[in-house]
């Protein structure tokens, strides 16, 4: 089930809140929070069905396998504290000093420690493992059959929605366990941890910490109308920058791609552009959209997006750009991998890795293979730069502004290319784009990729004004969303900013209708998030 679509807004979503809302009204936290489970199940399960079987099979085994962790680390802890422990009587003493030729506590304590070790290596095995057979598994074969000139059959497995989002949340979850950073949960708690529909399918990653305390209060809390209207405020901006911006994006992206052999120079750089500008207001529209229905149950999802294209490095990226992602990364592997610990090389060297840990988890391709080396090899570059650069001069106010456009100007320019091997099919597509720049042919961009933008409302505006009797008018939606689309980007507050912002008054209130108003009108070419294929 799609947020932008009928189904979701007008029963889906008004059936889960009425039913939650009495529910936690009465104080039945319990019947709440299965109510939310089996929205999210239903939610998930209308893709496909055999998408819910895979995850609820993902979610009883890593709940055995957290439980296994649990019942481990108690007994390494129970066994720690009995070492050392003075007999209680002459015949306890006896006893011990027949034993000594057994394990002692500490020994025990440790084969428990290890037992825990197993099990998490077990869990977090069977994770990659069902991730790399749906994920991965082609890319493997394609790669043997052309590597060793091998005939293997590919299996053309269909991958499941949202697998790596929550592969990733349930192996943190048993990372957190081992380290004793968890509690004791039931099924149900887990469950719904793994499959909150709101950010089930693209995110954000959340973790343990972050979201069972919340789901612990459900039926202990008052209602508040303002939950509900942030909530619905965060919701429709979000909404807004899907139906309205990114599926118009969308368009010209998707005919350039599709053809890319017909692109004069300008059409490339647009389409370039425009998939930039896509593919933030897709994804980062999801999560808006997330935490807008977490925040209509009284609930936080921790926040993705904070203007990444206003960044002024790659450094600086990476810190608003999928911030969970890059939290996962962080914490699960860049650490574990030896951090900076190490000395500079070691820390160099896991900063690459991790990069090239995220083009993998993107996609099966050498094309993201290639996203994440770029990203890891100028992240590395940035980073010897704070290192062993010279430190800079303080510069006047207008010089350290212009400095800092034009940092964020080069930026943008870098991501803007790499996005290219992001969305290209292969490397190979990817390579024919930057030719036809190469090519040159600059001019006026073709009507297919500025039609796109020929929205029949907007159009009938022009038209109501007599615009379109002006020379180049065929333009002016093309020119004016691209306009809006880069003003929104840098230099207008996010949504987490305006939402932080919001106050429930009458100009609000008039804003969040029109806008929600107009995308449910528009929703007749209702498309998928991008993120749902990563």
């Amino acid at each position: 089930m799609l947020f932008n679509s009928y189904l979701f807004l007008l029963l889906f979503l008004p059936l889960c809140l009425a039913g939650f809302y009495l529910l936690e009204k009465r104080g039945w936290g319990t019947a709440a929070k299965l109510w939310l489970l089996g929205f999210s199940l239903w939610f998930y399960g209308y893709f496909d069905v055999h998408y819910l079987g895979i995850m609820l099979g993902s979610i009883a085994f890593n709940f055995c396998i957290y439980k296994g962790i649990g019942r481990a680390l108690e007994s390494a802890l129970a066994k720690a504290a009995q070492k050392g422990r003075p007999a209680e009587d002459g015949a306890a003493a006896g006893r011990q000093e027949t034993s000594e030729r057994a394990p002692s506590g500490e020994k025990k304590a440790s084969l428990s420690m290890a037992a825990a070790r197993l099990l998490l290596a077990v869990g977090v095995c069977g994770d990659l493992g069902l991730l790399f057979y749906f994920k991965y598994f082609d890319f493997f074969l394609e790669n043997v059959n052309a590597l060793f000139s091998a005939d293997f059959a590919l299996h053309n497995v269909l991958l499941p929605l949202g697998i790596s989002f929550f592969t990733f949340q349930q192996i943190g979850f048993l990372a957190d366990t081992y380290h004793g950073q968890t509690g004791s949960y039931t099924l149900r708690d887990y469950a719904l941890f793994v499959a909150f529909f709101p950010q089930l399918v693209a995110g954000p990653i959340v973790s343990c910490e972050e979201m069972m305390p919340q789901f612990s209060r459900i039926g202990r809390r008052a209602f508040r109308w303002g939950d509900l209207t942030r909530g619905l405020y965060l919701f429709t901006l979000g909404l807004a920058k899907k139906v309205l911006l990114a599926d118009t994006l969308g368009t010209a992206v998707n005919y350039g791609y599709e053809n890319v052999a017909a692109l004069s120079g300008t059409d490339a750089l647009l389409v370039i552009l425009f998939y930039t500008l896509q593919l933030y207001f897709d994804f980062s529209g999801y999560c808006d959209m997330a935490r807008g229905l977490a925040h209509m149950m009284g609930l936080e999802i921790p926040v993705n997006f904070a203007s990444p294209y206003k960044a002024d490095s790659p450094v600086e990226f990476w810190k608003r750009w999928h911030i969970t992602l890059t939290r996962f990364l962080r914490r699960y592997v860049y650490i574990p991998l030896g951090g900076n610990r190490r000395g500079t090389f070691r820390m160099l060297l896991n900063l690459f890795l991790v990069f090239l840990v995220s083009g993998l988890w993107h996609g099966a391709g050498w094309n993201f293979i290639v996203w994440g080396a770029l990203h890891g090899a100028v992240y590395v570059g940035m980073r010897l730069l704070q290192l062993y650069g010279k430190e800079k001069k303080e510069r006047r106010e207008p010089f350290r502004r212009i400095g800092h456009a034009l940092r964020v100007a080069a930026t943008f320019v870098f991501i803007n290319i790499t996005w290219v091997f992001f969305r290209a099919g292969d490397l190979a597509q990817a390579r024919q784009m930057f030719g036809r720049i190469a090519a040159g042919g600059f001019g006026k961009p073709s009507e297919a990729v500025s039609g796109a933008f020929q929205l029949g409302e907007l159009w009938y505006v022009i038209k109501l004004l007599r615009l379109d009797r002006l020379p180049g008018s065929d333009l002016f939606l093309c020119a004016a969303f691209t306009l809006v689309s880069l003003v929104l980007v840098f230099f207008v507050p996010n949504a987490g900013e305006l939402e932080e912002r919001f106050t429930a008054d009458r100009k609000s209130m008039l804003v969040t209708a029109v806008l929600f108003l107009w995308c449910v009108l528009s929703l007749s070419g209702v498309s998928t998030f991008l993120y749902f294929n990563f």
